[in-house]
């Protein structure tokens, strides 16, 4: 960024008109912009015949090209419409059995292998070829291994997180839902810890999530598995307990059919009675009825390979994404992967019956920025200077790399640099990179002496920068208002050596002084941001019962999983590590298992 463009952008901020500076081409460019975007809104009363007066509406009434409030109340999206229902006369084969699972992922498996430990008849049917599972977090408040760890946790421990993690959704979300979690993840855990050991899977808690200001702290209470092939069951476990549960599944008499993709549900009397079976293809291409005489689960996941659906209930996503997700690509054995999930099957099944959509109308997805930044935790934004393109600061550095991200998307070009020397790696004795509370899965933590080699490697692969002095640091950005950005690092030292920030108040643990070269440096961009899956669907009771517009119980019809409706209001926002698996995908089946095999 030259010196005058920074000039010119000062001024803007000063507000001082800079308009007498841009030259005629500028100018004609920034009009043609704006008569664009009038001529589409229009917005502007130069751009339609006649301004409306009271009463009228705004656009033309004969231009069928245009969005109307009537159009948005009627008309239909297409995953709204149903296919053409499948023949009796095409169904190959009928299966019966009482409780219907479809979807193999971990609430599926767990849902499935909750009930039929519990006695009742179980059918999985997946359009897997093989037990899904993705990270494997799960949050859990009080459970026997917490004790045995001496970690001290219990719901009323957890009162005052669960409450500040609420109120960071603005309580746009079922409590009682919560309430489930908060209450049955002990017995819930502590039930599945047993089932991994059989298939030689063991415990651990993951560090604890320390907030330097303390408002969002979390003790060690996100549960992983792991076993001497994949020590580090954060990122790898969840595979593993889903074929856990589908082994369980199958040991205690349940059948579990893969490769076979649910199409339709049934729904007696005409469509107003119960939900009865559920039609699926084979991978023969076979019609096959699997009834379920006590429910249909769903537990299809997301809807995030749906273009359609992702414009309507996750608009905002939409647009962060839409260039970056290859929509037709659709792998229902898909892992760890950062390009969208499922087409929502599930979803769309449950609307074709008369489900209702979640009272909170937008479904938000997990997202996050992608460190390039030194973080001790996984979970940590960069807790040093944070500068936009003009050099910058603008926030209270102390959040995560979930809130970082809307905080980022506020800046200019939503860029955002990060500076920060050697002695920095002394922030943490040891940074946990992989290893967990007591290091009990083998992984170690790792000393301070070795971050500034590990820096090094991203230095020769491209992702950071480095110098002796701050002026050549920066010099290697041209995206940055170096002069500024240099006097931003300036006042940071300041505040640094007086304890105090006077732009944001940040905590005096993370005002750590960028003095000792070498120098260190990492940017963020838009092509850091990353989504796993959107949360949320059908209208869900706390039963787990999926209803319709009235509120009322389709009968026979429930959900489990990253579908269930309005678990989640506006943010997955990482303060309670492992809250979907441990909670949707966990504690929430586990209990509808034992419901719908009736020993509760």
């Amino acid at each position: 960024m030259s010196t005058q463009e920074a000039k010119e952008r000062q001024d803007e901020r000063d507000g001082i008109n800079v308009e007498s500076k841009l030259n005629r081409r500028d100018f004609l460019k920034g009009g043609l912009a704006l008569g664009v975007a009038g001529m589409a809104s229009g917005a502007l009363a130069g751009c339609s015949p006649q301004a409306p007066t009271a009463g009228q509406t705004s656009s033309p009434a004969n231009d069928s090209s245009l969005m109307t409030l009537d159009k948005f109340e009627t008309e239909k999206w297409s995953f709204e419409i149903p296919p053409e229902p499948i023949a009796d006369s095409d169904i190959a084969e009928t299966i019966e059995s009482e409780v219907v699972v479809v979807g193999g992922g971990m609430s599926g498996m767990c849902c499935g292998c909750s009930a039929s430990m519990a006695g009742a008849d179980v059918v999985v049917v997946t359009a897997s070829s093989k037990p899904i599972g993705r990270g494997g977090s799960n949050n859990a408040i009080g459970s026997k291994y917490q004790k045995e760890m001496g970690v001290d946790y219990d719901p009323q421990k957890a009162q005052e997180i669960v409450k500040v993690e609420q109120l960071i959704n603005s309580f746009n979300l079922d409590t009682k839902k919560w309430a489930t979690w908060v209450n049955r993840s002990a017995e819930f855990m502590d039930w599945q810890i047993d089932i991994m050991a059989e298939v030689g899977l063991k415990p651990c808690l993951e560090n604890a999530y320390v907030d330097p200001d303390g408002i969002t702290s979390c003790p060690p209470s996100a549960h992983n598995f792991w076993n001497e092939e994949t020590p580090n069951g954060a990122l790898e476990g969840a595979p593993q307990q889903a074929a856990g549960y589908a082994s369980k599944i199958e040991s205690t008499g349940g059948t579990i059919y893969y490769s076979t993709k649910a199409l339709q549900l049934v729904r007696d009397d005409d469509g107003k009675g119960r939900v009865s079976a559920v039609i699926a293809q084979d991978k023969d291409g076979k019609y096959i009825k699997y009834v379920g005489t006590k429910a249909i689960v769903l537990a299809t996941g997301d809807f995030s390979k749906d273009r359609d659906m992702m414009a309507r209930y996750s608009p905002e996503a939409y647009e962060i994404f839409k260039d970056k997700i290859t929509w037709d690509n659709i792998d229902y054995d898909a892992g760890l992967v950062y390009d969208g999930l499922y087409p929502g099957d599930g979803h769309k099944m449950a609307l074709w019956v008369g489900a209702a959509w979640q009272k909170n109308t937008t479904c938000f997805c997990n997202m996050h920025i992608w460190p390039t930044w030194p973080n001790p935790e996984g979970l940590d934004s960069f807790f040093g200077i944070n500068m936009d393109i003009y050099g910058e600061r603008f926030m209270n550095e102390d959040s995560n790399i979930a809130h970082i991200l809307n905080v980022v998307r506020h800046r200019p070009q939503e860029k955002i640099f990060y500076v920060w020397d050697a002695d920095y790696a002394n922030i943490r004795d040891e940074w946990n990179l992989g290893s967990c509370y007591k290091n009990v899965n083998g992984i170690p933590s790792t000393p301070a002496s070795a971050m500034p080699e590990m820096w090094d490697g991203n230095v020769e692969q491209g992702t950071m920068i480095k110098a002796d002095t701050i002026e050549d640091l920066l010099a290697q950005w041209d995206d940055i208002d170096q002069e500024t950005a240099k006097k931003t690092i300036e006042n940071w030292n300041r505040y640094c050596e007086q304890g105090y920030d006077e732009e944001f108040q940040d905590v005096e643990s993370i005002l750590v002084p960028v003095k000792t070269p070498p120098f260190y440096g990492a940017k963020t961009t838009p092509t850091d941001y990353t989504f796993l899956t959107v949360l949320g669907g059908p209208r869900t009771n706390s039963k787990l019962q999926i209803c319709d517009e009235n509120d009322e119980p389709i009968e026979g019809l429930y959900c489990v999983g990253s579908m269930i409706g309005d678990f989640y209001g506006s943010i997955y926002s990482f303060y309670v590590p492992g809250l979907n698996l441990g909670s949707v995908c966990g504690a929430l089946p586990y209990v509808l298992g034992r419901q719908l095999a009736g020993v509760e």
